[in-house]
């Protein structure tokens, strides 16, 4: 005679509410009470794959090694999972409690539905997105995400200091086409980035491949075009995100493509030309402002630069294709050489000089 079962119960996955605001227009800000919203499908503990192998993680098992980076959204760690010394991995760390001097800063949302949305790894100049975790311990959310040798505000320091710039041309122009291939993927995704700067510039060598990074600040696009003023970095903000007579109907691709141009041309003179300036200060000089270019840049690398760098959105180039088919991106040579052991000594040289 068969025994009848009980009905098996059903595990619940864990729901966590957090409290925070969404990524709106400072203007416009709503209630605190309407700035809520669940963190589904986030526990604390996931299972990511690396290299195809099924690796279990928890706040726990993550062994934090040194800080990679922090900005007002939070901070990057480098991590090593127990059990695993071989893995490492980065841990973007994002409290789950809004700031109540600017409520608006708080970016937890946006960067994980962003990672979820563009960091499978399809396009390799993205960094790969492993899972979210949530740390109960000090309320926090962890993106887990690939690991890169090194970012390019501290390459481009380190760069200069040695004064080891005789391939920088070629280096750029793989820069601006890795970059711009990743932005014209997030594009295709309707997603505008609008917090490129070399921080969020990453860079890895055999081979050598620049990813972009920090979604925290991106914008939903529709039909090409985002409306909210929302601020990211505020010398690298396109005019037409500075002042908004500028960009009555929103503003577009072109609004990164001027930050691209911005990350460029500080990397190459190792400093930006509107550093501690303010919004209006910007907008003065860009009415008249003639970018001043290294002389041992191509031709074609400058003008490509200046064309990114037009105050004008209008004469900035339409779409990403326009620049990874310019003449300075489709002069590259397919095989990566001569920039190679230049990445190489100043990478290695990267930790020695940041640690004194």
């Amino acid at each position: 005679m068969a025994h009848s079962r009980p009905p098996e119960t059903v595990k619940k996955r864990p729901i966590f509410r957090i409290e925070c605001p969404t990524c709106v227009d400072e203007q416009t800000l709503p209630s605190p009470d309407s700035l809520s919203y669940k963190l589904l499908d986030v526990g604390e503990e996931a299972i990511f794959d690396y290299q195809g192998r099924p690796i279990n993680i928890s706040a726990n098992s993550l062994i934090e090694i040194r800080e990679l980076g922090s900005g007002n959204f939070g901070t990057v760690m480098l991590a090593e999972v127990k059990g695993h010394s071989e893995i490492k991995i980065a841990v973007k760390r994002l409290n789950l409690t809004p700031s109540q001097s600017n409520p608006n800063d708080y970016t937890a949302n946006t960067d994980l539905r962003t990672m979820r949305a563009v960091g499978s790894g399809v396009n390799s100049h993205v960094t790969k997105f492993y899972a979210p975790i949530i740390d109960r311990s000090s309320c926090q959310l962890l993106i887990c995400m690939e690991l890169c040798e090194t970012s390019m505000d501290r390459f481009c320091t380190t760069m200069h200091v040695m004064d080891k710039t005789e391939h920088l041309d070629l280096l750029l122009k793989r820069m601006i086409n890795h970059i711009a291939d990743a932005l014209l993927f997030l594009k295709s995704q309707n997603i505008l980035h609008r917090d490129v700067k070399p921080s969020n510039i990453l860079l890895n060598r055999n081979p050598i491949i620049f990813k972009l990074c920090d979604f925290g600040i991106c914008g939903q696009l529709i039909d090409s075009v985002a409306s909210t003023m929302t601020k990211g970095t505020r010398i690298y903000l396109a005019p037409e995100r500075i002042d908004r007579n500028l960009s009555p109907h929103g503003y577009g691709v072109r609004s990164d493509m001027w930050a691209l141009g911005l990350s460029t041309l500080e990397i190459a003179t190792n400093k930006h030309p509107f550093f501690e300036m303010i919004e209006p200060a910007i907008l003065i000089k860009v009415e008249t402002w003639i970018p001043e270019l290294p002389s041992y840049l191509s031709v074609e690398l400058q003008q490509l630069i200046i064309w990114l760098l037009k105050s004008r959105q209008e004469d900035r180039p339409i779409k990403y294709e326009n620049i990874l088919t310019s003449f300075a991106i489709q002069s590259l040579p397919t095989e990566i050489t001569k920039e190679e052991e230049m990445v190489k000594i100043i990478i290695e040289n990267i930790p020695q000089l940041y640690e004194n």
